[in-house]
């Protein structure tokens, strides 16, 4: 072939697209397989430990570790984890009841119902004696779900999330490769990031862990729940609360606005009824504005919706204007009790199953 003759041949076309195909394919291949990457869960909650989502390693500790039977779980926000004290509600009920009564205060701080899911699915795994689950309520639920989803989900779960209407729904999903190879290396060398795959009961804060009490986060946050603030000191912050808050804006059907809240209060429900467990929500109000709950009708068709009102008139419960000190707990906690021995609509069944 001469010179002229290649010259006079056409060059061969250039296909950019196939090699972007091959890197989005190659992309998502990779992706895939590190998504499906095992790791130990227990070094998953490991992650939150240097947080303010600390307690959520006691929580997987006491639902994995400990045997204690379980017969009440609060799962909520941070209101629900400075409002019921644990070991405080199971005394009482013991006592009201004359038998032993377990509970197990696993909230955690920030509201987000995919979270809760998270923690309910684990504790009807490895207790499924609890015969009530307590979930929180706030006086506007959030429309977008808890950020620690992402860290605690399950593979699945993450990728199984409400499509519709979640906002977070990629992210969550783009965060799983990374997460997914992170802890797969973990879970081979726990001990070079700091963690354990061994659970030390030595280190163990126990059955009776209490959070209501003050304490000091990882994060260096100091919150004393020994605090009494006047009512000059509260209303400011609690009239900022209310007035930002935003009111529905759609239509309730079809659910788009608040959808991982309701999806996924809907899942919890029914992981109870299959698991023959009641649901109750409880709805602790900020300082002086005891503001009806929105969309009640939804709750009060999972299972009772306690309110307590009561709280909202006296200055001297509150640590801050939306979290009870020790003084408002111990009267939310005793008041609850006697609510719960009580009342037959959710009062706590006499015999185990």
């Amino acid at each position: 072939m001469t010179y002229a003759d290649a010259a006079d041949r056409p060059a061969p076309r250039e296909r950019p697209w196939l090699l972007f195909a091959l890197l989005v394919a190659t992309f998502f291949g990779l992706s895939g397989g590190a998504v499906l990457l095992p790791h130990d869960p227990y070094v998953r909650y490991q992650q939150l430990a240097e947080t303010i989502h600390y307690r959520t390693v006691w929580g997987y500790e006491r639902l994995a570790f400990d045997k204690t039977p379980i017969d009440i779980a609060v799962i909520g926000n941070s209101r629900l984890q400075a409002g019921v004290s644990g070991p405080l509600l199971q005394d009482e009920l013991s006592r009201r009841l004359g038998r032993p009564v377990h509970v197990a205060n696993l909230s955690l701080p920030q509201e987000g119902r995919n979270a809760h899911f998270v923690v309910a699915k684990r504790l009807f795994l490895t207790h499924p004696e609890v015969k009530l689950v307590i979930l929180s309520a706030i006086e506007q639920m959030p429309r977008e779900g808890h950020p620690a989803f992402r860290n605690t989900a399950d593979t699945a779960d993450v990728v199984a999330a409400p499509l519709l209407g979640n906002t977070q729904y990629f992210s969550d999903l783009a965060y799983l490769p990374y997460r997914q190879m992170a802890l797969f290396v973990q879970t081979l060398f726990p001990q070079a990031f700091g963690e354990t795959r061994r659970f030390d009961r030595s280190r163990y804060l126990g059955e009776r862990y209490d959070t209501t009490l003050s304490f000091t986060s990882p994060t260096g946050n100091h919150v004393d729940r020994d605090a009494v603030h006047s009512a000059a000191e509260l209303l400011p912050p609690a009239r900022e609360r209310v007035e930002g808050i935003t009111p529905p804006l759609l239509p309730a059907h079809p659910d788009i606005e608040f959808a991982v809240e309701r999806a996924y209060t809907g899942q919890v429900a029914r992981l109870a009824s299959a698991n023959g467990t009641r649901v109750a929500f409880l709805y602790l109000p900020i300082y002086h504005y005891s503001l009806p709950l929105q969309d009640k009708d939804f709750y009060e068709g999972k299972g009772a919706v306690i309110e307590a009102p009561f709280l909202a008139a006296d200055h001297r419960n509150y640590s801050d204007y939306g979290h009870l000190n020790r003084i408002g707990s111990t009267r939310l906690t005793q008041w609850l009790a006697g609510l719960l021995a009580e009342d037959g609509a959710i009062a706590i069944p006499r015999g185990r199953n």
